[in-house]
């Protein structure tokens, strides 16, 4: 067969630059140079053991999104509740109030959570959770764009602002942050009483669960229960919490919850196994902690994370994944140019000398880095995995999964703290 046959199947294709993906299914001509005569960097990204390790699981994955899928739906159907009549205002006039907090520890996302603005003595500051904030040593603050993105659009593409750790209360699980030019517009949550709060009304959450960003959810307070202790594996908690049936998970930790008169009555934290047990710690520890005098700030390594599929359940930090096998020799692969501006920018690999290329290497950028790597294993002429890496500092963090092989992608993989164990998948 003639190479350019096989060539229509793995040429590449510069898209838009606001988005990462690279699709390389999207091609039709390339213009090819010669063979390589050089090894190309040394990245993780070029050892390809992780998408390979994720294309054995294909079939697996996808029958467990669908377990998880009939989960939420049973789950959502048990935890319906009547509509509000004016539960729209709470999230009109609040949802610009409740901001997306990132987690950095060595300038990578460890942890994600919600937090809220309230004034505090004429001034703009945040309130979250301890665990939201434990460990890192830079937290990334992101308020409501004009138009909806997914997590990863937000944290790669959206600008965000930089925060000061204020102050801490770690039995009460509480965190204060500060944020240099907030816009105005932003406005303060105001308080309820917590002598008000009673089993039977109506409880309002907005935040981010699962990375499912701005989501509001209603449910019934199930009781108040005063000083109530809980622990993640690591550290133990005392405060006085509502127990309520709005849905939250992990991402919605640091959020508000809302009265139907719109006031804040308490502050998202945890979840426990079974059905609607949901907590939050209560308005009135919020406010204590407010009015808290600072204490000095300790710096302590995290030994935990929360892990993002199992609830709230926590476990120890993964270590990063490194590359044993350094730099690729690519001195036998087709060099192609794939924008014909001629730059090479793309390998192609046929290390069994059948003609077809099982392997494809592009240089999105052409900076000298590989950001993308494409697998046919069956050697079919259609990738199964495409990995790829987004920020460019030379770890993959997102992978397109073909699953039935017909040139459209069926999952995409996120590996948000790049430690080589995929994190989140998401059905096409």
């Amino acid at each position: 067969m003639n190479l350019k046959l096989f060539l229509i199947f793995i040429l590449f294709l510069f898209i838009s630059n606001k988005s990462n993906a690279f699709d390389i299914r999207d091609v039709n001509s390339a213009k090819v140079v010669s063979k390589a005569s050089y090894a190309v960097n040394d990245t993780n990204l070029i050892d390809v053991e992780s998408a390979e390790i994720l294309l054995e699981n294909i079939y697996e994955l996808n029958e467990a999104l669908k377990i998880k899928e009939k989960e939420i739906i049973k789950n959502n159907k048990n935890r319906s509740q009547p509509k509000f009549k004016g539960a729209e205002d709470i999230y009109d006039d609040f949802s610009e109030s409740v901001v997306f907090i990132g987690n950095r520890k060595n300038k990578r996302i460890q942890g994600v959570g919600s937090g809220f603005v309230i004034n505090n003595k004429g001034k703009l500051q945040i309130i979250t959770n301890w665990h939201v904030i434990d460990g890192a040593d830079q937290l990334n603050v992101w308020i409501k764009p004009k138009n909806m993105v997914d997590e990863s659009y937000l944290i790669s593409k959206v600008e965000s602002y930089n925060a000061k750790l204020i102050k801490v209360n770690k039995t009460k699980d509480l965190a204060m942050l500060e944020v240099e030019n907030l816009p105005i517009r932003l406005k303060p949550i105001t308080y309820g009483k917590f002598n008000k709060i009673r089993p039977g009304q109506t409880s309002f959450a907005i935040g981010h669960p699962e990375g499912l960003l701005w989501t509001f959810t209603s449910g019934m307070i199930s009781q108040v229960r005063p000083n109530y202790n809980w622990k993640y594996e690591g550290s133990r908690h005392a405060a006085n919490v509502i127990q309520t049936q709005a849905a939250i998970n992990p991402g919605n930790s640091g959020g508000p919850l809302f009265n139907k008169n719109k006031e804040l009555i308490g502050l998202n934290t945890f979840t426990s196994e079974g059905e609607n047990l949901n907590f939050a710690i209560a308005i009135n520890d919020v406010i204590d902690f407010i009015n808290e005098k600072p204490k000095p700030l300790k710096k302590k390594k995290s030994k935990y994370i929360q892990k993002k599929d199992k609830g709230n359940t926590w476990i120890k930090k993964k270590k990063k994944k490194k590359s044993e096998k350094g730099s690729i020799d690519l001195s036998e692969a087709i060099e192609v140019d794939m924008n014909k501006n001629g730059t090479i920018d793309g390998w192609l690999v046929d290390a069994n000398n059948n003609g077809i290329y099982e392997k494809v290497y592009a240089d999105k950028n052409e900076d000298g880095v590989i950001e993308i790597v494409g697998i046919d294993k069956n050697e079919d002429n259609n990738f199964e995995v495409i990995l790829f890496d987004t920020n460019n500092n030379g770890n993959p963090d997102e992978a397109e999964i073909d699953e039935d092989e017909d040139g459209v992608t069926d999952v995409i993989a996120y590996d948000y703290n790049e430690d080589g164990e995929w994190d989140k998948f998401k059905n096409v």
